[in-house]
């Protein structure tokens, strides 16, 4: 009972501070009291995030604003530091609903060809040969032929194509690729890069589309939102 009395005494008490060796300790867990911030609003585009800023509903300073690109499919719209903790209040975030474009994985020939074309930015001129038309054409001339042979060197593979009756084409697949795939909000140019594009026979021909850019295309989206940001809304302070 004695003991148990202590202890209820002790967790009442006021925490006092004890210094040891030079240093200053708590004689209890203290937890800090932030400031009040206002729930998060959240969009799904670039256009949401700057509509808010330019009607200015909440009456915010926007000088004071900082823009954060975190990413490039989340930009957060934060408030100065706050309180003697320099606490930041999120006012808005977008945070974009990224497609899940299946890549380093191998895909039969029919969703291979959907993928390029419903994931993966159009050139400007159609008629003009990009990588992106050549690898769709590639794709859907494999995918018709019955029968055929594949070289591979580690790097350049070739397939025999049988088209009609008689003739065989050898084709040479281009590798690596440059294509420019929907990862970034759709207000700001879709970054092209790199990619190994293979193919196999394992009972149907199946595509592959492997990422080789080391992830450089985040940086340069990252950028594009910045710039993009920059020039919708003069004065806003933007990092990325």
């Amino acid at each position: 009972m004695l003991k148990e009395l202590y202890t209820a005494i002790r967790g009442d008490a006021a925490p006092a501070v004890i210094e040891i060796k030079g240093r200053n300790y708590t004689s209890k867990n203290v937890v800090p009291v932030s400031t009040p911030t206002p729930a998060k609003l959240t969009v799904s585009t670039l256009t949401g995030l700057v509509d808010y800023i330019k009607s200015n509903v909440d009456e915010l300073n926007v000088s004071s604003l900082l823009c954060h690109v975190e990413s490039p499919s989340k930009v957060t719209l934060n408030s100065n530091l706050l309180g003697d903790f320099a606490d930041r209040a999120v006012f808005l975030a977008a945070e974009l609903h990224q497609l899940q474009i299946p890549l380093n994985k191998y895909l039969d020939a029919e969703a291979f060809n959907i993928l390029l074309q419903s994931c993966f930015v159009e050139p400007e001129d159609p008629m003009k040969a990009t990588d992106r038309g050549i690898v769709l054409k590639y794709a859907a001339n494999v995918k018709t032929m019955v029968e055929g042979v594949m070289a591979d060197d580690g790097v350049a593979q070739a397939v025999t194509v049988k088209k009609g009756i008689a003739s065989v084409e050898n084709v040479v697949m281009p590798n690596p690729v440059t294509l420019r795939p929907y990862r970034t909000f759709v207000e700001v140019e879709q970054p092209a890069s790199k990619f190994v594009f293979r193919a196999r026979d394992d009972d149907g021909m199946e595509f592959m589309l492997v990422e080789a850019d080391g992830g450089a295309w985040r940086g340069e989206a990252m950028k594009n939102i910045k710039e993009y940001l920059e020039a919708a809304v003069p004065g806003l302070n933007v990092i990325a």
